[in-house]
Parts: C-alpha cells; structure tokens; sequence
C-alpha cells in the first residue's frame, strides 16, 4: 500500500505557500515589512560588502587613469596656450615695429628699406648681426625703430651682415640737441665710449647723444647712446664719457637699412 498526504494536506500547503507569498510582497508596503527589511539590512550590507569593495576599488582606478588622462590633456592644452601666447605677442611685437618704421620721417637724402634680423652673433651683446635685405652696400646704416645699430660690414645679393655700435672698429661723431658738443662714439664690447668730450661741455648722466652728421656716413639726428657715467679727467680739461646703446637689438625682430638716395637711384 502507498502511503501519501491527502489531498487536503495538500491544498493546505498550497495555501500556506501562497500566504506567505502575499505577506512578503505586502511587507515592501506597510510598516511591518519595513521592520523586517530593517532587521535584515545589517545582514545583506555584509553580503554585499565585498562586491561593493570590489565596485569601489575598480571605480578609483578607473578615475585615477581619467583624472590622469585629463591631466595630462590640460597640460596639453595649456602647452598650446602658452605657445599661442608667445606667437601673438611675437607678431604684435613685429607689427609695432614695422609700424614705427612706416612712421619715421624721411630724412632728406636717405630711404629706407625694412630688413629682418635672422640671426644673431654668439656675443653676449650680439656685436654682430645677419639680415635679409636686398641690394644693400657696404658701411651702410642700420636703424632700429628707437636709435642706431650700427654699420654693414659685407652683403651680398640677399643677406648682410651688421657691425653693431658696440663693436670697437665702429666711431660714431655725436652731439646733442641744444649744444655745440662734437665728440666720437665708439664701442668696447660691452659699454660705449665717448671720446675728446670737453669737461665744459660734459654731458649729464641720462642724456642721450645723437649722430651729429658729421664725415657724412651717418644721418643727423639719431639716437644713439643714453650717458650712464661722467668723470673728470685728472687735469681738468675734458671728462671720460660712458653710454650704453639706446636700441635694444637683441630681441627686435626688424631693422631698417637707410640708403643714400644717389645709391638707390645708382647716380
């Protein structure tokens, strides 16, 4: 003989299973599940603890490579900036210059013809310099949008290459505006010299001598030096005269070459 559970015993498991069912499914919904959910919380945070370990340590290392990454771009980006930076002001720079150059009046005799400095002399104070110009000659003058530079020492049909005034085999004859000094500048590598300068007619320090015209190589008019010192020389008749150049050379990017205009025109 079998044994079994009568089918009462059965429906009646139905029917607890089903009850337990609907108590679990109303225990999200009133007060007593959520004091179950509560009694059971501590208990699913732990299970679940090492999974939100893992999520968590998986997380930071994704974000330490993206932090890294981006870090790494806006340093990028920054690089370009900087660089953008430079280039503008390096452009703004040469317009400034190639607009003082349109503004300079014309001396009467002398034209002027805008060169581009392409290098400079290994020298602290670059003595020397190399500019692309056209059809220059040789001894002749070479401005900056603020003062004198210097002279061109050899040149051929595209390039020359500059003598500035702090190169000893330079001699500028100088005076300045309002005076009857007559005196010689010329270089010593470092600073500039200004020669037979009577003690009478000294200069004072922060006046600036210009080119007196004087033996016709130079233009009058031009800046040249600013005087840093002035000492009396033991006798009483003329002083020992130091300057420094007014151009600053080293960092414009455009000189000018002036040309006599019976050069130019090749009278």
């Amino acid at each position: 003989m079998t044994l079994g559970r009568s089918p009462r015993f059965k429906s009646a498991h139905v029917w607890w299973v089903f009850l337990f069912l609907i108590i679990i499914l109303l225990s999200f919904k009133y007060p007593v599940g959520q004091r179950l959910q509560l009694a059971v919380a501590p208990l699913l945070h732990g299970i679940q603890a090492p999974v939100r370990w893992y999520q968590d340590w998986m997380l930071w290392f994704e974000s330490k490579e993206e932090l890294q990454s981006r870090y790494l771009a806006l340093e990028m980006a920054h690089a370009k900036q900087q660089a953008l930076v430079l280039e503008t002001e390096a452009l703004r720079t040469e317009n400034q210059q190639l607009r003082a150059f349109l503004n300079i009046q014309q001396i009467q005799h002398y034209a002027w013809r805008v060169a581009r400095v392409i290098s400079r002399g290994p020298e602290r104070k670059s003595r020397h310099l190399m500019l692309e110009v056209q059809r220059a000659q040789k001894d002749d003058v070479v401005v900056s949008h603020q003062a004198l530079i210097g002279l061109i020492a050899e040149t051929n049909d595209t390039h020359a290459v500059v003598r500035t005034i702090l190169d000893a085999s330079v001699t500028v004859p100088v005076t300045m505006f309002g005076s009857n000094l007559a005196a010689l500048v010329r270089g010593d590598g470092e600073y500039l010299k200004v020669d037979f300068v009577p003690l009478t007619q000294a200069p004072n320090v922060g006046d600036v001598l210009v080119t007196s015209g004087a033996g016709g190589i130079f233009p009058a008019g031009l800046a040249v030096a600013r005087v840093e010192k002035v000492i009396a020389i033991d006798g009483g008749v003329f002083a020992e005269v130091q300057a420094s150049p007014i151009a600053a050379w080293q960092r414009d990017a455009w000189l000018a070459v002036v040309v006599k205009l019976n050069a130019v025109d090749g009278k």
